[in-house]
């Protein structure tokens, strides 16, 4: 039987590096699916014989049907032969740092002949390949920034080799794999109908006859996969010096103070569940050493100071914090589910000042809310989408803030009830221990911030509480991006035309990729205008899953529209609520209610005289 291999993808190097894994462990080397943008000239052949084929990057166009059953038929060849295989289920290189929404293209046509009966069965390996530094970092921050993506080339590839031959050996750091357990594919299927059938929603679950229940397989798998990956992943050292520094109040940070909180960082990660890529059980006094082994593989990200100072003191290099957030990001699947409650209790410390309790369900209602709308951001535990019934004497709550309109069927929530809660109880369970919150009533109901908590979570001075704004910081970008979209999309129909973007209140023509441009124009101008506090909040990958989110939501949708004598035009038209005088004042609250979860003192809700 075939053996599937499905890793992570951060960087071209990922191509050769599981190659060379197996290759020493004495398996047979897997073919790869690769972009035929790789198959370029000598660079393609060397790729060829490693068991690369190549493959278009959409199959889309008037030749669909036929690629798509031309790669299939491949494939299923491949499956009956026994041939392993290897494709990346992200579809392309995180540019992020987090994982990939998965691309389920490849694994429907792995499961097809499978559900036929054509193929018995196939074993899936989903596997975590993480670096210590990601040669592209730069050119992923400059492509998310705006940038045209550079076209691969050999002449850019040979730069590229001959640049990384001249290098310190030591200069990338390490490659971290590690290897899920396997599992089969047909035990997958069956087991995934039976839970399905057994919910009583989807009596008749076939995937190989009902194209929706085909899709609902096929993401489930692809979930569990990245779930998977992410179980298995490692924390590296970067990734804690990188973090620690972010998470800086000051501009920079002492010795001292870097050696102790990457120490605490570490023990945070084993304790929440994470795995850490060397240095597991290191003992306290080699912390110094990791530290100084992160900073050499960092290089140019960080600043070393030290002349005509009482302690040496590191910082990130101007404009290099977009970049370093990359390193951050590669730890986020350890701790995003605090890190939503987190920034719920900023929101409500800062919304109730006065008020040092929550009770559990209203807190629960927030971060049901937060993570639906952040569920193109993050892959959650249970995303998998393995139905689950609620809890007995358990409700479904709105899915949204309290005083909001009713969302709570908007788009395909990939999060059941039941996984959320129990993400959730676990991670309250976890913030409880480290002191964070406190539960309390007999029932557990109440959630009870302390006043010093309060006063450090506010930012009101220098002694904020570390481990509340550590938690917060993988979340507040991405929220600041969302309110981005939405102010921005307030700010365009409001103003009904301005500089000939806009062409009335209720619509807005423009192909998307030209939207997308002009969203991240402002986002660009507020971070400048310091509105906006981080400046990945800008990141194009980010506003074009938030007006994605938006479009599900109702807020906004794309028509097309024909006109005489001219090519079909896509417009961009507000919601039927959102349409109007009353309809544009339910927007604008919305808008500050996405704004109330931003960082402290950033949110500040500018009137539309202050947008560019």
């Amino acid at each position: 039987k075939s053996v599937i291999f499905l890793p992570s993808h951060k960087s071209h190097v990922d191509y050769l590096v599981l190659q060379s894994v197996i290759y020493r462990l004495g398996l047979g080397t897997p073919a790869i699916a690769a972009g035929e943008n790789l198959n370029m000239p000598l660079a393609g052949t060397f790729l060829r014989g490693s068991g690369a084929f190549f493959i278009r990057r959409t199959f889309k166009g008037p030749e669909h049907d036929l690629y798509s059953a031309i790669v299939s038929a491949y494939m299923e060849g491949m499956l009956r032969h026994g041939a392993n295989m290897k494709f990346f289920p992200e579809g392309g290189r995180s540019r992020t740092g987090k994982l990939l929404q998965p691309k389920v293209g490849m694994l429907g046509m792995l499961l097809d002949p499978i559900l036929a009966g054509d193929v018995d069965d196939a074993y899936i390996v989903p596997v975590s390949v993480y670096y210590d530094r990601v040669m592209e970092t730069r050119t992923y921050v400059t492509e998310l920034l705006g940038a045209q993506k550079r076209k691969e080339s050999l002449r850019g590839m040979m730069e590229q080799a001959q640049a990384l031959m001249k290098m310190p050996r030591s200069r990338y750091g390490n490659i971290h794999v590690r290897v899920a357990p396997f599992f089969s594919a047909k035990a997958f299927v069956a087991q995934h109908a039976a839970l399905q059938r057994s919910t009583g929603a989807r009596a008749n679950f076939d995937a190989r006859l009902n194209p929706g229940d085909r899709s609902v397989l096929l993401k489930a798998m692809a979930y569990f996969v990245l779930e998977e990956i992410n179980r298995v992943s490692s924390v590296t050292p970067t990734a804690l010096v990188g973090t620690a520094l972010l998470c800086a109040v000051g501009r920079g940070m002492s010795r001292t103070d870097l050696i102790r909180n990457v120490d605490w960082l570490r023990k945070e990660v084993v304790r929440s569940g994470g795995h850490m890529s060397r240095f597991f059980d290191f003992p306290g006094e080699l912390t110094a050493e990791v530290v100084d082994s992160a900073l050499s593989v960092l290089g140019g990200l960080v600043e070393t100071r030290s002349a005509g100072l009482v302690e040496t003191v590191y910082c990130i290099a101007p404009d290099r914090h977009f970049e370093m957030s990359y390193y951050r990001n590669m730890c986020c699947h350890v701790f995003i589910h605090q890190s939503i409650i987190a920034a719920v209790l900023h929101r409500f410390i800062h919304v109730r000042p006065h008020d040092h309790e929550v009770r559990r369900e209203e807190l629960m209602h927030d971060v049901r809310f937060l993570s639906r709308l952040l569920k193109y951001e993050f892959v959650f535990s249970g995303a998998a989408g393995r139905p689950r019934e609620p809890a007995p004497g358990q409700e479904k709550t709105p899915d949204t803030p309290a005083g909001g309109p009713d969302r709570s069927d908007w788009g395909d929530v990939q999060l059941t009830n039941s996984a959320l809660q129990q993400n959730f109880d676990a991670a309250l369970e976890l913030m409880a221990a480290e002191g964070v919150v406190a539960i309390t009533g007999g029932d557990k109901s109440t959630i009870t911030v302390e006043p010093e908590h309060k006063t450090k979570l506010s930012g009101d001075h220098r002694a904020m509480n570390s481990h509340s704004t550590f938690l917060c910081s993988f979340v507040w970008p991405i929220i600041e991006s969302y309110w981005l979209v939405l102010a921005a999309l307030r700010f365009i129909f409001e103003r009904r035309g301005v500089d000939g973007f806009g062409t009335g209140q209720h619509a807005v023509l423009g192909e998307v990729a030209t939207l997308h441009s002009r969203l991240q124009a402002f986002a660009r101008t507020l971070t400048d205008l310091g509105h906006v506090h981080h400046r990945e909040a800008a990141s194009e990958e980010a506003l074009r899953k938030a007006l994605q989110t938006y479009v599900e939501m109702g807020i906004v949708q794309w028509v097309h529209v024909d006109a005489l004598g001219a090519p079909r035009r896509s417009v961009l038209q507000l919601g039927e609520t959102y349409r109007g005088a009353e309809g544009l004042r339910e927007l604008a609250q919305f808008v500050e209610e996405i704004g109330s979860y931003r960082r402290f003192g950033q949110r500040s809700q500018y009137g539309l005289e202050d947008f560019p």
